[in-house]
């Protein structure tokens, strides 16, 4: 095997470097015998263009994330796929530290990742110290989110003991007009969610508002206009990630054409295959092009695009057909929580995961069973209803994501501290910026 991807990297490099010199063919065969003769240090010098350099290093992550798949069991593998909350105790209490109860939860469930509330926090060194816990706990590494998006979705924003910078509502950023400060708000709260130990968020909300009555996402939304909103997420996206905090543009394919709640029950979008393609897409499409590294699923119906009645979060026309092959996304497709009434009310927790990841899904949000959820996914591999290629094509995405964030590094840091007087200065600097904005 090791002689296999040594061959495929002189294969690319030579390739690499035919494409790079023009006209000159001799100097071209010379530059790939001289880049192929090299040692490793020097494969990965400055002789070699960007687009090299990114394929190798990919190639390299590819490698590890197989090389760590191939040793997990079958239990780990189906709990990379879950994001689970853990709200209380085993008496009921809110669950603010690590105790036999939790450890017990992260062993039976080996989940991919956590999402915390404002449930689970206190104080930013009870946070810090539960988010490492639960990092030392797991046996892999954990994605650590939480809906942070700024105005009524702050979980940690409009907690005061937390100082974590409270950023306005989408809207409000959005009549503000510029794009650089967006990306400024976003790096500034990354850095908040770093200092507690998160890697990711469940942020920026990419819906376009339609400003119908009710309008369920609301201020939520940075707008109606397409192309300025789709701009502003990519603002948020490339303020997160680069920041190494993961973004997910939510919920896919779109809120605008629906006036009901998901939370309670089913709803229907009323818009045209037309009007999706060339409104709703254009946010999830611009925030791909930014690099966010994940996209959460909308619990609508969207007959337009399914020709169904199906949910967008278990139809594979949406997440396969649509947002894999004619978008062209390579991330991580992640379920708004399963627990919602638009899920929950019409299949059983088993029925919608496994439907749900047939459908495309890597990663499936809150169940509410959880053991009946993984066995569903677990007896559908035992039984060759999932295959092991499909299983292993959302676990790649996953690990993959994870070794890029530094998650699988010998010593990793998962919280990354910063000063109070730089968290201070930051906060300060937004808000002036805010303010003259404003005005």
């Amino acid at each position: 095997m090791k002689n296999f991807y040594f061959l495929l990297t002189l294969s690319l490099l030579f390739l690499f470097s035919c494409s790079t010199t023009g006209s000159g063919g001799d100097k071209t065969h010379q530059d790939a015998l001289s880049v192929s003769s090299s040692s490793a240090a020097e494969r990965s010098g400055s002789n070699l263009n960007a687009e090299t350099k990114d394929l190798l290093k990919e190639e390299s992550v590819k490698n590890q994330a197989l090389e760590i798949i191939s040793a997990m069991t079958l239990d780990e593998k189906i709990g990379q796929l879950f994001f689970l909350a853990m709200r209380h105790t085993s008496q009921g209490r809110p669950a603010l530290r690590m105790d036999d109860y939790l450890q017990k939860y992260i062993n039976r469930y080996k989940p991919g990742g956590i999402i915390l509330f404002s449930i689970n926090f206190e104080d930013p060194e009870q946070t810090r110290s539960l988010i490492q816990d639960l990092q030392t706990v797991s046996t892999y590494p954990l994605f650590i989110s939480t809906d942070e998006e700024g105005g009524k979705v702050s979980r940690l924003g409009k907690v005061s003991t937390m100082n974590v910078v409270s950023l306005p509502p989408a809207a409000e950023l959005a009549r503000m007009g510029d794009e650089a400060l967006v990306e400024k708000a976003a790096s500034i709260l990354a850095q908040d969610l770093k200092d507690l130990g998160f890697n990711m968020d469940m942020a920026p909300v990419a819906d376009i508002s339609r400003h119908r009555s009710p309008d369920i996402i609301g201020t939520r939304s940075f707008g109606s206009d397409p192309e300025q909103t789709g701009n502003l997420v990519a603002s948020a996206v490339r303020g997160f990630q680069n920041n190494r905090i993961g973004s997910v543009l939510k919920h896919f394919p779109g809120h605008g054409y629906v006036t009901g709640d998901t939370h309670t029950g089913m709803v229907k979008a009323k818009g045209s295959k037309e009007e999706f393609e060339t409104v709703d897409f254009i946010p999830f499409i611009k925030g791909i092009q930014a690099g966010a590294d994940f996209i959460m699923t909308a619990h609508i119906q969207v007959p337009a695009l399914t020709g169904n009645n199906e949910p967008a979060s278990l139809s594979r026309t949406v997440q396969t057909e649509l947002l894999r092959n004619t978008l062209n996304y390579k991330g991580i497709i992640i379920t708004d929580a399963m627990d919602m009434g638009a899920i929950s009310r019409y299949w059983s927790p088993g029925e919608a995961a496994l439907k749900s990841f047939l459908a495309g899904t890597d990663i499936i949000l809150m169940p509410s069973s959880i053991p009946e959820a993984q066995e569903s996914l677990k007896n559908a591999y035992t039984k060759g209803i999932i295959s092991e290629e499909r299983l292993n094509s959302s676990l790649l995405r996953i690990i993959s994501t994870k070794i890029r964030y530094g998650l699988f590094e010998e010593s990793p840091v998962f919280i990354e501290r910063i000063s109070p007087e730089t968290k201070a200065a930051n906060h300060q600097d937004l808000r002036n910026a805010l303010n003259l904005t404003m005005k």
